[in-house]
């Protein structure tokens, strides 16, 4: 089907791209999702399962997408995603970063220059807008935008035109924009940093991306991914990670989020002593940060190690109401090790019972 066909839904005509054809578009995109992430996008996690979702709804689209998220999420791989499974995949995805462009040259930048139009034009120069025609163009840190330039980016998404700097040629452009923050936009709005209208104009499909200390099930299958990529591109003899320094990554907050864990396990396979990496390999950007605690416990007399160690699970387990996850991160271990622990102790019928006379116990 060719990609200027349009399909009738809902009474709505919509552009259909040719590797979709008569299929259902959404179900032929789930088969895409596989069990640890899709479209290079890492995760299992039902909130990134939610993030997967979104990105299947909006692709077939041409809405403008706002994609919020720490710094180190993953803003950009979503960008791309939505970009290679719509209708405009064939077209230019481009990308421009307000926070590495001057204030100056904002403007030459999206919407290009003529020659002479200010010191160093030596000659014509296309902008960001009219290289993504037909395509997407991804802007990324569009927080760090001045005002000025925030009005005149609202008028070319309103009006799919630009003029170029020095030039009074309208220009007709056809480009989905996805924009991308990591500052509270809502609230610029109310300090009157960011345009109101310029917002509910990006805002039309927002993904919040989250961080990944609020997706711990995920960091070990990011971990032992980054691990093998690393070890490829790198040349490096195939590296395990010892349980202890797993148990550590799930518990850590990691504040630069998935970029900081790669970075992470990059630098330790890098400078790795031996194919088993431990907490002696950790670098010193993952240290600097405090891992969740355990609760204090008062040891009583006659208690061995073992018998403590039931009583703090027990007791953690009792003030989360069950939930093995947040059991888990105060205690300070993986969720997988609390599961391991539990089960080995539910196949003894008199560990069991003890247990439960330890819980009674006060501590």
């Amino acid at each position: 089907m060719p990609l200027n066909v349009r399909r009738v839904q809902n009474g709505c005509s919509r552009f259909v791209p040719p590797h979709w054809q008569e299929d259902n578009p959404v179900q032929l995109l789930e088969e895409q999702v596989s069990e640890n992430g899709f479209e290079g996008i890492i995760g299992r996690s039902d909130a990134m399962h939610t993030v997967f979702d979104q990105i299947l709804r909006v692709a077939d689209t041409n809405a403008t997408v706002l994609i919020m998220g720490e710094s180190g999420t993953g803003k950009e791989l979503v960008a791309e995603a939505i970009h290679k499974n719509s209708s405009r995949r064939d077209g230019p995805y481009t990308t421009v970063n307000m926070a590495a462009i001057p204030n100056t040259l904002v403007e030459s930048e999206l919407f290009g220059h003529t020659k002479g139009a200010f010191t160093g034009a030596a000659t014509d120069r296309a902008g960001r807008f009219e290289a993504s025609n037909h395509g997407t163009l991804f802007v990324d840190e569009i927080g760090d935008l001045e005002l000025t330039s925030q009005a005149k980016l609202l008028r070319v998404l309103e009006d799919h035109c630009v003029t170029p700097v020095g030039s009074n040629e309208i220009r007709e452009v056809d480009v989905r924009v996805i924009a991308a923050t990591s500052r509270e936009l809502e609230k610029m709005v109310r300090d009157g940093e960011f345009r109101e209208d310029l917002y509910y104009r990006l805002n039309v499909v927002a993904i919040d991306l989250p961080p990944l200390r609020n997706r711990r099930e995920d960091i070990r299958l990011l971990a032992e991914t980054f691990l093998e990529q690393v070890c490829r591109t790198n040349d490096r003899q195939k590296c395990v990670f010892e349980e202890d320094l797993m148990d550590y990554f799930e518990t850590y907050d990691w504040p630069g989020n998935v970029r900081q864990l790669r970075n992470c396990v990059e630098s330790m396979v890098v400078l790795a002593r031996s194919t088993a990496l431990t907490m002696v390999d950790l670098p010193p950007m993952a240290r600097n940060g405090k891992p969740v605690r355990a609760p204090h416990f008062d040891i009583p007399k006659g208690f061995s190690l073992e018998d403590i160690e039931k009583v703090a699970i027990r007791q953690t387990l009792d003030r989360f109401a069950g939930n093995r996850t947040q059991a888990a991160q105060s205690l300070g271990i993986s969720v997988r090790t609390l599961q391991r622990k539990l089960k080995r102790w539910q196949h003894d019928a008199q560990t069991r019972f003890h247990l439960d006379d330890c819980g009674s116990r006060p501590v």
